[in-house]
């Protein structure tokens, strides 16, 4: 067997509180047929977590190479971080949709929350306070600690209550309103917005034709 490498300290500034719906919408366009893909293997992963600047350097480094060396656990952390996606989609959307949440999600999450790297010391950066956190074993959770951490802070707190899907019934996007309103309901005006009003005013048109032919 090969020995796990030693643990090691990084500092890791707070994950933005969406990043966990970031991370759900790497899957999009979920009502249709054919959903798009952003994720299709290890090396995507952690292409997106490097994206995200909220993983430690030193740790996205240990995962990247035990999974060059171990190809099938690489498979299998690529698959945990899948079905962790999924997991936090059905939460999300059950809570925009004030929905009860299915039996097992929230135990999945646990039990992933359990293998991320723990918060327990704050530390001081160029001024700024950071986490002082201790690296897990490279794993799934220690690559998407940030990602855990997010959800967890956002389901627990106050800003749940803005969290919304899109209306589109194609799209499902996961989004957090900042609207002064707090009705937003399109991921993006420009997209499912107008695409929505496009349809809208094609209908009526429509049926305005449909009466007028038949009087």
């Amino acid at each position: 067997m090969t020995a796990d490498p030693p643990r090691t300290t990084g500092l890791l500034p707070a994950p933005r509180e969406d990043v966990c719906l970031d991370f759900v919408n790497t899957r999009c366009w979920r009502g249709r047929d054919a959903p798009t893909e952003e994720l299709h293997g290890i090396d995507d992963l952690l292409a997106w977590t490097a994206g995200t600047g909220g993983v430690d350097t030193a740790a996205a480094g240990a995962c990247a190479a035990r999974w060059r060396a171990h190809p099938r656990e690489a498979s299998a952390a690529f698959a945990s971080a899948i079905a962790l996606r999924e997991t936090l989609f059905r939460l999300f959307a059950a809570v925009a949709s004030r929905e009860a949440t299915k039996p097992g999600d929230l135990d999945a999450l646990n039990a992933a929350l359990s293998l991320a790297a723990p918060r327990s010391r704050m530390a001081l950066r160029d001024g700024l306070f950071v986490w002082s956190a201790e690296a897990p074993r490279p794993g799934m959770a220690a690559l998407l600690s940030p990602v855990l951490w997010s959800a967890s802070d956002l389901l627990a707190g106050a800003r749940r209550e803005r969290v919304r899907q899109c209306a589109n019934p194609q799209c499902r996007w996961v989004f957090l309103d900042d609207s002064k309103s707090g009705n937003r309901r399109w991921c993006s005006m420009a997209a499912c917005g107008n695409r929505a009003k496009a349809h809208r005013h094609y209908l009526k048109r429509r049926d305005a034709t449909h009466q007028g032919g038949t009087e």
